[in-house]
């Protein structure tokens, strides 16, 4: 009964965060045609690694109703592979997006000619290296698969704890402590300048702050991602260290079914709470906004683009 909820719940995902993504991937594309900019770069490549997860989710519902993946060690293997791998690059694409807006904030004046195309592609080049290598590392080194396969295919019935540790320590909990070190830091910016403008009497919103009101959106995807991905975080690094516990159940079905619906969660937060990626999906969706001529200002576009100066990122 248990595992045919954990079926259903797979599909439901797996009929959910692929067109939810997609959504998404067509007018963040659509935004790139009129604002070139390492932003909405970012954001692509997150919904593409949502859109992968989603896909995994339908394989393993598919391997957990057939069994076809539990006839060999190797073919488990490349299932917990394929499955580590989308979600690696989705918690990394998180960290990239947070350190663009950081780096749009501290640094306002060079941060348009910093960003250009070659080390946005590099970066991508890197993050999907370490998402590859990361998720396919039990296969890379055979030292971290425990041998004498059961028969049944999870996580922790090919690989070693050993492999948790690099899971937990390697990606999770320095790209979660990044995130909340970012965050904190361009928050305590944005309070100093509040308080500058507010004892000043200006009216006018500086870049900066503009810049730090997008960051607003990458809050509540931190907070996703936290409530996601931090129970599994918790239960892993508790079964790492504790050789006489047994989670492996709750974390190959439970947590890492709770940490997939963050793929999920991340299009739904850009579709509310982005205006440019919200207008286009309305007009996508073919829906009217009312009292709207035009798209208002983007929380992302204001971070700088490609292509234009300085002084036409700052003024729109």
């Amino acid at each position: 009964m248990v595992n045919l909820l954990y079926v259903v719940l797979r599909s439901l995902l797996s009929c959910l965060i692929p067109p939810a993504n997609l959504l998404v991937m067509v007018a963040v594309c659509q935004l790139l045609r009129k604002q070139p900019g390492p932003s909405y770069v970012y954001i692509l490549n997150l919904a593409t690694a949502d859109l992968l997860v989603g896909v995994t989710c339908f394989t393993e519902a598919l391997g957990d109703v057939l069994h076809s993946f539990d006839q060999s060690e190797l073919l488990c293997l490349l299932r917990v592979a394929v499955s580590m791998t989308p979600c690696i690059g989705s918690i990394l694409t998180l960290l990239l997006i947070s350190l663009d807006r950081y780096l749009a904030v501290m640094l306002p004046l060079s941060y348009p000619t910093l960003l250009k195309k070659t080390p946005v592609v590099l970066s991508l080049v890197a993050l999907w290296t370490l998402s590859f290598f990361f998720g396919h590392l039990p296969l890379i080194l055979p030292s971290l698969q425990r041998g004498n396969y059961t028969g049944y295919c999870g996580l922790l019935y090919v690989a070693k704890s050993e492999y948790l540790y690099v899971i937990c320590f390697g990606i999770f909990g320095p790209s979660l402590l990044a995130l909340l070190c970012l965050h904190v830091w361009v928050g305590s910016i944005a309070s100093l300048q509040h308080r500058r403008l507010w004892h000043g009497g200006a009216r006018a919103r500086p870049p900066r702050l503009r810049r730090c009101k997008a960051l607003r959106t990458v809050l509540i995807v931190l907070m996703g991602f936290s409530l996601s991905w931090g129970p599994y975080l918790v239960g892993g690094t508790v079964q790492a260290a504790c050789s006489s516990c047994n989670l492996s159940g709750p974390l190959e079905d439970a947590l890492f079914l709770l940490g997939e619906t963050n793929s999920l969660i991340n299009p739904l937060i850009y579709a509310l709470h982005c205006r440019d990626i919200r207008s286009h999906l309305a007009k996508l969706l073919g829906c009217r906004t009312q009292g709207q001529v035009k798209p208002p200002a983007s929380n992302v576009r204001t971070v700088g683009s490609w292509g234009r100066s300085q002084t036409e990122a700052s003024s729109s």
